[in-house]
């Protein structure tokens, strides 16, 4: 009788927290996609694009770079296409101070407490028009909208993973909001509208880490973490070694106080982390760079991308930029990132066209 007792003791705790867990996801899911995300309004100017090449171009020699940079700026009169990754320096958030959060990143996409650490999971980016953007002076848009919300993890454990989606594109001078948004964003992910760039980008909230939490990560620092193979026989490796600089001025051009790539103390003591580490979206740019360079010498393009940060990847810790043509499949390719280690720390699918 007594177990009986227990076991219908157990039954009820186990509705009761499936039924809160439930009530949690219901809850961010009809919050967050409800959200009406102000537009993000730019002008595509060459000097942001410029000043990503230039942080970039020591960092990539050799032969899958065509060409050093010049440092004079571009003119917009004889306008050049925007490379692939640069619309990461373009479209910054347009908030104040008061909308930032105590780590440096804006409520935008906040669940709000007690999801208070943010984390860069991955996303996709596709470019609809050959060519991408232009840079010629045009004013432009990003239309951000949060498409998914998902619940992952035991409850008092969760994860919130935060699906935005951003289309970006030519606008006119004086034109409506209303009619921005009708010829730009669309119902269906699948239709493009008039977007000359879609990116997706999947954010990760958790729970501030307790103390004996952080007491456990500090005692790893020094370990070796569990290492992912990463695809063997790459047909182009690119090693290099990101410094507090390129973490600062990438924070700069993207318009990003996240405290993470910023402040050592913080990124140890509040986050867990053993230093700085370097921006999810700084190791897409990267991607997207090399990858885009190897493919001119074959007259091709990148049309999609979709990738997955799987481990972090640290400051002044050498990581390997690393590429092949996916076996079996034409026009697709295998793209990756290797940590100090080699263990595998982004994976990448990237379909390509000719130009």
């Amino acid at each position: 009788m007594k177990r009986n007792v227990l076991l219908a003791l157990g039954g009820r705790r186990s509705a009761i927290a499936l039924r809160t867990y439930s009530s949690l996801c219901d809850r961010l899911h009809r919050e967050l996609t409800s959200r009406i995300l102000p537009l993000h309004f730019d002008y595509l100017h060459t000097q942001p694009s410029h000043l990503l090449s230039l942080t970039l171009a020591d960092l990539l020699p050799g032969d899958l770079i065509s060409s050093r940079i010049h440092t004079a700026l571009p003119s917009v009169t004889h306008a050049s296409r925007m490379p692939a990754g640069h619309h990461l320096a373009y479209f910054p958030p347009q908030v104040t101070l008061s909308q930032l959060l105590p780590d440096g990143t804006d409520i935008l996409h906040s669940p709000g407490g007690p999801f208070e650490r943010r984390l860069w999971a991955g996303g996709s980016v596709r470019f609809p028009v050959t060519g991408g953007l232009i840079l010629n002076g045009a004013r432009a848009v990003c239309i951000e909208t949060i498409r998914d919300v998902i619940v992952k993890g035991r409850q008092g454990a969760e994860k919130v993973i935060v699906k935005i989606e951003r289309r970006m594109g030519v606008v006119r001078e004086g034109e409506e909001e209303g009619s921005i948004r009708e010829r730009i964003w669309k119902e269906t992910e699948d239709e493009n509208g008039h977007a000359t760039i879609i990116e997706n980008r999947n954010l990760a909230f958790m729970r501030k880490k307790t103390q004996d939490e952080l007491n456990f990560d500090r005692m790893d620092f020094d370990n070796c973490q569990r290492v992912i193979k990463p695809p063997p026989s790459p047909e182009y490796r690119l090693k290099i070694k990101p410094t507090r600089s390129l973490l600062f001025r990438f924070s700069a051009l993207t318009f990003n106080a996240h405290s993470i790539h910023l402040d050592e103390a913080y990124t140890q003591n509040v986050e867990g982390f053993r230093n700085l580490l370097v921006h999810g979206p700084l190791t897409l740019t990267l991607m997207l760079t090399v990858l885009e360079a190897h493919l001119a010498r074959s007259d091709h393009t990148i049309r999609e991308f979709d990738y997955r940060n799987v481990a972090p990847l640290y400051v002044d810790e050498p990581l390997t930029i690393c590429g092949k043509p996916k076996s079996g499949k034409e026009n697709v390719w295998d793209v990756w990132i290797e940590g100090k280690n080699g263990g595998l720390a982004v994976r990448g699918t990237a379909f390509t066209s000719p130009v």
